[in-house]
């Protein structure tokens, strides 16, 4: 009986470790890290595209992250996070800065933030199908942009993930 019990307690135990080691290896953040570029966002995020090299040699660099979340009919719903990197424009024509990029859309609203010792500008637009912040960061010769774009049933996820990005975006 008491061989049993030692047993019994060995593989609770076991259980145990096995489903604090899933736990923690579904948790936490995963990290990118790309040219000038780094950023963390949570594991229920993935990568679903890379364009280019986020360093000062190219044209245009993105990163596409998404996840699905539960919609209001019951199926899974996209959830997309996008940064960009791309260089202002050089020489004779009049290019716009980053508070006019953001300032010719309707129906939004426009508040300056800090993002890694940088000043930015960001813009929310939500309705009722979908809901959409940018923010906006000029530095040296380019601007970086992080989006979001999502349902309103996902936007409590979205924003989260979208503001770890924010808190750990560096360009180094």
């Amino acid at each position: 009986m008491e061989r049993k019990n030692i047993i019994m307690a060995g593989v609770v135990i076991l259980v145990i470790l096995l489903a604090y080691i899933i736990a923690m290896s579904l948790s936490g953040n995963n990290g990118f890290q790309n040219g000038q570029l780094y950023f963390e966002y949570p594991r229920a995020w993935s990568q679903d595209h890379v364009i280019g090299n986020f360093s000062n040699d190219t044209f245009y660099s993105e990163v596409t992250l998404k996840s699905s979340f539960p919609g209001t009919n019951g199926q899974d719903q996209p959830a997309f996070i996008i940064l960009n990197m791309r260089p202002k424009s050089q020489g004779l024509i009049n290019t716009p800065n980053a508070t006019s990029l953001v300032t010719n859309t309707s129906n939004s609203s426009q508040v300056s933030v800090g993002v890694s010792n940088l000043t930015a500008i960001q813009i929310g637009s939500y309705s009722p199908n979908i809901a959409q912040k940018t923010t906006v960061i000029e530095k040296n010769n380019y601007y970086y942009t992080v989006e979001y774009i999502c349902l309103p049933s996902s936007l409590n996820q979205t924003e989260e993930a979208y503001n770890q990005i924010l808190k750990t975006f560096r360009i180094v």
